[in-house]
């Protein structure tokens, strides 16, 4: 008998903190057309992901996400044919990896990791045979600068 009112109160309790948690959407038109070419999704005011229509033909081509310490991750279509092309990483602020599929094949040709802002690897397909290709990694310098330090003959 008393099973009904009580999950009527479930239900509204559970209406109401989704309500209060809500996605709130802020649209722009960016070239005054009249047409909404950028919308920025935001979760109790701290911006979540954008979304934007860069050339405006009524097609999205940039997705950025946000986590609580700023972008999160960018994705990019360079050609304007509904496929991203260039994706960047970050945390705190800082990218931590970058990628290109500069030919626009579907197939990642260049990868860029990093660290405190500063390539420490580089790779390229540079013989286009779907393979990345070291073309420099300081990835590991500290520890070899360590290692070389610890192996010196010590002098007395």
């Amino acid at each position: 008998m008393h099973k009904l009112p009580l999950l009527f109160i479930l239900i509204s309790v559970v209406l109401l903190s989704s309500m209060a948690n809500a996605i709130e959407i802020k649209e722009e038109d960016r070239n005054n057309d009249g047409n909404i070419d950028s919308w920025i999704y935001f979760d109790n005011k701290r911006p979540v992901k954008m979304e934007s229509d860069r050339n405006y033909d009524k097609e999205l081509d940039l997705w950025i996400s946000y986590s609580d310490q700023g972008k999160k991750h960018i994705e990019v279509d360079m050609n304007f044919d509904g496929i991203p092309d260039m994706y960047s990483w970050y945390e705190y602020g800082q990218r931590t990896k970058f990628e290109i599929d500069s030919d626009y094949d579907g197939a990642i040709d260049q990868r860029s990791i990093y660290r405190n802002g500063k390539v420490i690897k580089l790779e390229r397909d540079t013989d286009s045979d779907g393979e990345l290709e070291t073309i420099f990694d300081i990835s590991d310098r500290e520890t070899n600068i360590m290692q070389r330090i610890e192996n010196l003959p010590q002098q007395e």
